[in-house]
């Protein structure tokens, strides 16, 4: 008996750690600081996964630049999206070994991801592959910096293809250095030195170090290419939920007459009153609404309403100055306004949060509330400045409009998510994370130059103070979005960054299209949509608003209940390799008969002495 439970306490500490634990290994592309500057270097990424509770542990050797935790919980997060898979009861364990201190933040969310996903999945990565890139909302491999600096790495350590985001194949020569275009620049309010390196096709760069340089867009991609399987079919054709068509239809409508009244009421002054100013104003307005009617009959909706709605603030603004309102008439309609805006807010607050379509829609609703009263105040303490006054109040009574039309979409039936306070406090701190984190690390290449961002930040911080969480989302989430267009387009002249909004309107429309099997993401289509209908004639806005659509066409994320329940026992035996478990089991078995053996001959060598002593 004794020679039985040995054998079988042997057999379960051999098996033990193999159904407790399973570990992974990829090569990971990093840039590290040197006296000469940042220079591309090669680390080592381990992952363990453990039965837990679902918590992420990072460690790093030597201790990184900036934070990894964030970008290894957010990469854990999207891939268990992305496998629709409860990971509550594993917890993930991942190790980051380099010769030198290396920049950590988002760079390694891509590898992470695809590390994690094979290792759920029973798969084996080919670890001659390294890929590099952030991973975002949707599964969307997110751009990073030291492309050419990591190829160099890659080359030099016999790496034999590596993946980059797709987008990115155009880097500047010295591609820590930027050449933004003064759109760009503007369109964040921000100054940056020009530089004139030379821009060189990383993909041809590869070539010539001996190696292979790869685009993919998203993580499906990226584990594809890595073990060979395509764990997700290609999204379906993008189908327009017919709510949400038909209530756009109609707050496009709302908007669109009330153009037409403002510029019918505009007809009625003598336009000896108006100056050149006002002349191109008016202009201007009309041009948007003829953009607004092309729109229409095209159904983009929402790009026909926000026209509208930019055309209304000119129009509302010069119906202002041609009434020549004396200071109490103004301060007059300012409370009125104000009431209308103080009753709307009563209306919103009393709605219930029932679905993402509700979360959206109150996201928005909440937004232009709080600017329509800050504009309707300015407008009071700049009274004094007839043009500043007018055109506050103008921006702030339509906004007010805006809240009105929006807050339509209020009260949809989808189901499938769950929300609760502690949950819109924990997505909130989640985003604003995220966004930190892509803040932070350009911030050690280019200090100062996202202003923009960190303002849009720290007001996250100001709602998660106050308890609006889903305010907080909202921000945090466009904070992040402006951080990823400068990411972007590091390094691309303009025919460069058209074909890279050309490739993300693609995936996001994928991306979308997924989402809506579960629900149908109102702010991330509207984005979406206005993203494409801005492309050709403003590229940098289109930039902003597809980095919106991303974020917020997958906020489910955060609240989605997950069908799978992951069983590591399950998985660890499937990654045994098949001939060495058959090997183990032959030497357990060869052992126990060899020493069963042994046994019954020592009791028979026994049996032999005693009957010699008893004759």
């Amino acid at each position: 008996m004794r020679l039985q439970a040995l054998m079988l306490t042997l057999v379960i500490l051999l098996v033990l750690p193999m159904v407790n634990a399973t570990q992974g290994h990829l090569k990971l592309l990093a840039v590290s600081e040197s006296e000469a500057g940042y220079k591309g270097s090669i680390a080592d990424l381990y992952a363990e996964l453990k039965e837990g509770n679902g918590r992420v542990f990072i460690d790093t050797f030597p201790v990184t630049k900036s934070d990894t935790q964030i970008s290894t919980r957010f990469a854990k997060e999207i891939v268990c999206d992305f496998l629709d898979m409860d990971c509550s009861s594993i917890d993930f364990i991942y190790t980051i070994k380099a010769d030198s201190a290396i920049i950590g933040g988002p760079s390694a969310g891509a590898a992470i991801a695809v590390l994690t996903t094979a290792m759920l999945k029973g798969l084996e990565p080919n670890e001659k592959i390294a890929i590099t890139g952030s991973i975002n909302s949707g599964g969307l491999i997110g751009p990073v910096g030291g492309l050419k600096s990591k190829v160099d790495a890659a080359a030099s350590d016999g790496i034999e293809k590596v993946l980059i985001p797709k987008g990115e194949r155009f880097v500047q020569d010295d591609e820590l250095l930027v050449d933004f275009s003064e759109d760009l620049v503007d369109m964040f309010n921000e100054t940056v030195e020009e530089t004139k390196n030379r821009t060189i096709d990383i993909i041809e760069y590869g070539r010539r170090k001996g190696l292979e340089v790869k685009e993919v867009s998203t993580l499906n991609e990226a584990v594809y290419e890595f073990t060979g399987e395509l764990l997700e079919e290609p999204a379906k054709d993008l189908s327009i939920d017919s709510s949400y068509k038909e209530t756009m239809m109609s707050l496009a409508d709302l908007l669109c007459n009330r153009s037409r009244k403002l510029s019918d009421n505009i007809q009625e002054f003598d336009i000896t009153n108006k100056t050149q100013s006002h002349i191109d104003i008016e202009k201007d307005a009309k041009n948007m609404t003829e953009r607004s009617k092309q729109a229409f009959r095209e159904q983009r909706y929402y790009s026909s309403a926000s026209y509208c709605y930019g055309a209304n603030v000119k129009y509302g603004y010069l119906l202002l100055y041609l009434q020549n309102f004396s200071n109490e008439e103004f301060l007059s309609i300012v409370y009125s306004m104000k009431e209308k805006l103080q009753n709307l807010s009563i209306s919103i607050e009393r709605q219930e949060i029932k679905s993402i379509t509700d979360l959206e829609t109150y996201m928005v609703v909440k937004e232009r509330m709080i600017e329509a009263e800050e504009y309707l105040d300015d407008s009071m303490l700049n009274i004094n400045d007839s043009q500043q006054s007018f055109y506050q109040l103008a921006y702030g009574t339509e906004r007010i409009y805006s809240v009105f039309s929006w807050s339509k979409f209020f009260g949809s039936k989808e189901g499938k998510f769950s929300f609760n306070m502690e949950l819109l406090k924990e997505s909130c701190l989640r985003k604003i994370s995220e966004s930190e984190e892509r803040y932070q690390y350009f911030s050690l290449f280019y200090p100062g130059l996202l202003e923009s961002t960190r303002k849009e930040i720290n007001y996250a911080y100001e709602d998660m103070n106050n308890g609006d969480y889903e305010l907080c989302l909202f921000k945090a989430s466009k904070a992040k979005a402006s951080a990823n267009v400068i990411l972007s387009v590091m390094g691309m002249n303009e025919d460069q960054i058209r074909d890279a909004l050309e490739i993300k309107l693609g995936v996001i429309k994928n991306n979308i299209a997924k989402s809506t099997e579960e629900m149908f993401p109102i702010l991330g289509y509207s984005y979406y949509e206005y993203a494409e209908s801005l492309k050709d004639s403003d590229m940098y806005s289109a930039l902003l608003y597809s980095e919106y659509a991303l974020e917020l066409s997958n906020l489910g994320i955060y609240f989605k209940e997950r069908k799978n329940v992951y069983s590591l026992d399950i998985l660890k035996i499937s990654q045994i390799d098949t001939k060495v478990l058959y090997a183990l089991l032959f030497g357990l078995c060869f052992g126990f008969l060899f020493a069963y053996t042994v046994r019954l001959r020592r009791r028979k060598i026994k049996g032999k002495k005693i009957e010699i002593k008893i004759r």
